[in-house]
């Protein structure tokens, strides 16, 4: 007999599933949500109490119940949270969920369309558009349909035409119902713009081209229009999860009912008091109107609430209390006691970055961190003081809300008109200015601005008008318009007067046409020019303006490159949360923002109140400014909805 030398090799062998004590690991409201046999379900989950917790729980009963993972669909916003959650079950179950169609409503889309393009009458391999490709395939339709009308020179940008088509898609409105509510200052070119659309319809089948927005349309149009199709994907998934409910609109609400229509098992966890983005085209009537779309459904609430004190809880309860349509539910602390929130009048806006700034220096002073600090606001805009005192101070920050202040294009526009009144020599602001009119681009601003410098006697601002002849004539109107107001800048030193000024000769037309958000834009440069007040001269204006640009607050705090604070939009700062919270600007007015737009909500800016102060774990800074450059202003009717008991007012001395 011949004998082998034997060598062990030990198999790698599948975990073995885990048993879960969910009893032991979750609190009652998330235990009951969690072993809830089936059928439709509802989970209104607060701020900070276990959502995600809940949903991968969730995941992990029924997997342990003998759920096939490859049986359940999980249906998210980001593909961050799909992952997360995904890594979450596997380690609870101690097995292997890879199986589990989980992921971004467009990334389910994709993957059923990519099986069945045919029956929507795509060819095999469509592509997908991303956001860049988009605007280049509406570019080209725009120029197409500005050469076939001689009065086509002042259509939209591709980005406002990507942004406006985008909405359309998603709240299934009309385009020219679309123009007419959330871009009026387009009406008067709306026949072109819907050309252009169509245009660019007609290009995408041509091409076998979907674009991002199409992806969530077509999945609605297959599953209504192919019942054989409809049903195998309802019976394969025979649990549907749903995060972050109270953001989707009526095509993903569409999407999960056909999903979700032979089992009836869904589970929509989200909560409608955070329901703040309508003005993506996320629908509030989803979440509020669950239980008529599905009468039978079980609605549980989680109101324990692991995030902040008991005090800022009970402020944030008061103040969506006066919500009339919405869930009524009161958040509830597992914490000890804190403060109670500072109420905080100031005489001004300058004031009120000088006391944010000074705490934040106190409380780094004090051994705190940076990181654990942050500043929230309505609009962008109110954040320009408050930036100015940190780079003052040193104190490094990071925008969330989008560029630094005078960072901004429109910022650098603005002042650009003041720049070339200020110093006529200033090519740079010269070319900038000129490139924003049609038809002109590197090459004909610099011819430009050579026939400028011409004759070495005539200061440029003397030859403006000549220089008319150099530029092409599709830019002659908006050329003669810009004379026009340089000549009238040239009368005017005050450069608040000045930044008013170029606004209404000009550049608010340019705004609208360029920008999607020119509405905010426009706040920025209002509030620049109410900045701009306290100078008499142009001269020293732009000099500070452009210290103010050019300085950087320091890098780090004890060598820590992430010690910094972070300066928000309260829409970008859903989700998470910090130690400390400043909310600036509430005034009346100013938070709540009142727009002129048709479809403007309060309770969508009370729901977007009480987002911001749920953001607050220990400390919560109510500020507000009992002044303006033009006189007396109210504080937000928001504050006095929350019972005075409950905050303590702070007296600036």
């Amino acid at each position: 007999m011949v004998l082998y030398q034997m060598k062990k090799y030990v198999l790698n062998k599948a975990p073995s599933v885990r048993v879960t004590r969910f009893d032991e690991e979750l609190n009652r409201e998330q235990l009951e949500a969690v072993t809830c046999p089936g059928g439709p379900m509802l989970v209104l989950a607060g701020a900070g109490t276990g959502k995600t917790r809940t949903l991968t729980y969730r995941v992990a009963w029924l997997v342990e119940n003998g759920v096939n993972p490859s049986n359940i669909l999980l249906l998210t916003f980001t593909n961050k949270a799909s992952k997360e959650m995904m890594r979450r079950a596997a380690s609870l179950i101690g097995g292997d969920v890879t199986a589990l169609w989980g992921g971004t409503f467009h990334h389910i889309g994709n993957l059923i369309l990519k099986h069945h393009a045919s029956a929507l009458g795509y060819k095999d391999g469509f592509s997908i558009l991303d956001r860049t490709d988009t605007k280049d395939l509406f570019d080209t339709c725009r120029t197409a349909v500005a050469a076939a009308h001689k009065d086509a020179q002042l259509l939209p940008k591709a980005s406002v035409l990507t942004d406006l088509h985008s909405y359309t898609r998603n709240t299934s409105k009309t385009a020219a119902t679309v123009i007419a509510e959330r871009f009026p200052a387009l009406e008067t070119n709306a026949a072109l713009i819907l050309e252009v659309i169509a245009l660019y319809e007609k290009k995408k089948r041509q091409l076998n081209l979907v674009d991002f927005d199409d992806i969530l349309h077509n999945l609605v149009v297959l599953l209504k229009e192919h019942e054989d199709i409809r049903e195998y994907y309802s019976r394969r998934f025979q649990h549907v999860l749903v995060d972050e409910y109270q953001d989707t609109n009526l095509l993903q609400a569409e999407a999960v009912g056909l999903l979700s229509a032979y089992h009836r098992n869904i589970m929509a966890v989200g909560d409608d008091a955070q329901s703040i983005f309508s003005f993506r085209g996320a629908n509030f009537e989803n979440i509020l109107n669950f239980h008529q779309s599905y009468p039978d459904a079980r609605i549980f609430k989680l109101t324990t609430n692991y995030r902040s004190t008991p005090q800022i809880l009970n402020t944030a309860n008061s103040a969506i209390a006066a919500n009339q349509r919405q869930f009524r539910k009161d958040l509830v602390s597992v914490r000890g006691s804190g403060e109670p929130p500072a109420l905080v009048p100031l005489e001004d806006v300058r004031e009120q970055a000088l006391f944010v700034a000074s705490k934040i220096k106190d409380a780094v002073d004090e051994g705190g961190a940076l990181s654990g600090i942050a500043v929230l606001y309505r609009s962008h805009y109110q954040s320009m003081e408050v930036q100015m005192e940190l780079t003052r101070l040193g104190i490094p920050y990071d925008v969330r809300s989008g560029m630094k202040f005078f960072e901004q294009a429109h910022i650098k526009d603005i002042l650009a008109y003041l720049r070339i009144i200020s110093n006529p020599y200033d090519e740079i602001s010269w070319k900038r200015l000129l490139k924003m009119l049609p038809g002109i681009g590197n090459a004909t601003a610099e011819k430009i601005w050579r026939y400028l410098l011409d004759l070495p006697d005539a200061p440029p601002l003397d030859r403006v008008v000549s220089a008319g002849k150099a530029a092409p004539k599709k830019s002659a109107e908006q050329f003669a318009a810009f004379v026009k107001c340089l000549s009238e800048l040239r009368k005017i030193d005050a450069p608040s007067e000045a930044i008013d000024t170029a606004l209404k000769g000009s550049y608010e037309k340019y705004l609208f046409l360029t920008f999607t958000d020119a509405d905010n834009r426009l706040r920025d440069l209002t509030q620049l020019s109410e900045y701009a007040i306290k100078y008499n001269s142009t001269d020293v204006f732009l000099s500070e303006m452009a210290i103010q640009g050019s300085e950087q607050p320091i890098a780090a705090v004890n060598g820590d490159k992430d010690e910094h604070v972070v300066l928000s939009s309260i829409h970008q700062a859903k989700g998470l949360e910090w130690k400390t919270v400043f909310v600036i600007g509430l005034n009346d007015g100013q938070f709540p923002s009142i727009k002129s737009a048709k479809n403007w909500d309060e309770e969508e800016e009370r729901r977007l109140f009480y987002v911001a102060l749920t953001r607050a774990c220990d400390e919560l800074y109510l500020c507000y400014a009992y002044t303006s450059y033009a006189g007396l202003i109210r504080p937000s009717r928001f504050i006095k909805d929350i019972p005075r008991g409950l905050l303590e007012e702070i007296e600036i001395i």
